[in-house]
């Protein structure tokens, strides 16, 4: 049986399509260098999740235009220039399972070529010509960007709680889902309260979605998911499973003090702290808050919706807070 994800990819197949020649048209440039990073990091295995949000949410609401499709894609760019700049903040040489760009290329071209798609996205924006759009993004990427700096300020940081963790999360990760919905519902001529009941929507998902990845790194298997597991704290991410389990576990708090003292793994730590947090169930917990965030996005979507789409909308939000990777 189809998951969600497949059932909504697709239902959005053309559009999506369109999409993706939008994508490869604007990462044209003669500057060699540029196409080649951002057709490498563009088509590097990601579920194109946010510019889907969009897509459905026009979709959910009747839309028949074509603004959503450039504007999907400025959402997606900023998301990929996010990751390239991420990468060389967090000295990832692995994404997605493959060579980090910053792997092939090194860090100057990565974060060159994530500020011409942050650039280029601006452009996109000015050609739709819309000014809710583009105080929507601006204001969007200058979140983006705090969040990336509160979870710098906060590396190692042991005293982390929840709702600083969550505020990161907010921050860092849920607000370009929240960009993707809003745009859907901001084209497809929605009342403003719908329009911010579609925001949350995409909130909360995001929310549910980062909260799922963070309790991944602590019990998934490389080859599930993806991707390297157990890296978190190496990276100085004190996430919410081990906020949780460190609370229950003096043993586990004190050995992360001595990694966070050292700011790297030494031999057994990475397996060690696993298994502790695995007994506290510290990855349970932030699944259990990811379920809650996909209740209050599920809780969200406007009645008077497509009774179809609207359900597929609800089962996204499922699916973020219940994804196997």
């Amino acid at each position: 049986m189809k998951s969600s994800l497949q059932r909504a990819v697709t239902l959005c197949q053309s559009d999506m399509e369109r999409v993706n020649a939008c994508i490869h048209q604007n990462l044209q440039s003669d500057i060699m260098m540029i196409p080649a990073i951002g057709h490498y990091i563009v088509n590097s295995g990601g579920k194109r999740l946010r510019p889907l949000l969009s897509l459905l949410t026009a979709k959910l609401f009747g839309y028949e235009g074509d603004r959503h499709i450039p504007l999907s894609v400025v959402v997606e760019f900023i998301h990929t220039a996010s990751l390239l700049h991420d990468d060389v903040v967090d000295s990832s040489d692995q994404r997605r399972g493959a060579p980090s760009a910053n792997g092939v290329w090194g860090n100057q071209a990565s974060v060159l070529v994530g500020d011409y798609l942050f650039s280029r996205a601006f452009q996109m924006m000015v050609a739709d010509g819309d000014m809710a759009m583009l105080k929507l993004m601006s204001d969007v990427t200058n979140a983006l960007a705090e969040g990336e700096v509160l979870q710098l300020s906060r590396t190692f940081h042991l005293g982390m709680n929840e709702a600083e963790c969550l505020e990161v999360i907010e921050r860092k990760t849920a607000v370009l889902f929240k960009a993707a919905t809003e745009v859907g519902a901001h084209v497809a001529g929605q009342s403003a309260e719908v329009v911010a009941d579609m925001a949350e929507y995409g909130m909360c998902l995001g929310v549910a979605f980062q909260l799922m990845d963070d309790a991944l790194d602590y019990v998934a298997e490389a080859e599930d998911a993806g991707k390297p597991v157990g890296h978190d704290l190496e990276e100085g991410k004190i996430t919410l499973p081990l906020i949780f389990a460190m609370q229950r576990d003096p043993e586990l708090a004190v050995r992360v003090e001595e990694v966070a003292e050292r700011g790297c793994y030494q031999e057994g730590d990475r397996e060690w702290v696993r298994e502790r947090v695995a007994a506290q169930a510290g990855a349970d917990y932030a699944m259990r808050r990811a379920q809650d965030y996909a209740e209050r996005a599920k809780a969200l979507l406007p009645a008077h919706a497509e009774p179809e789409l609207r359900l597929l909308l609800a089962q996204l939000a499922d699916f973020s807070a219940h994804r196997p990777y």
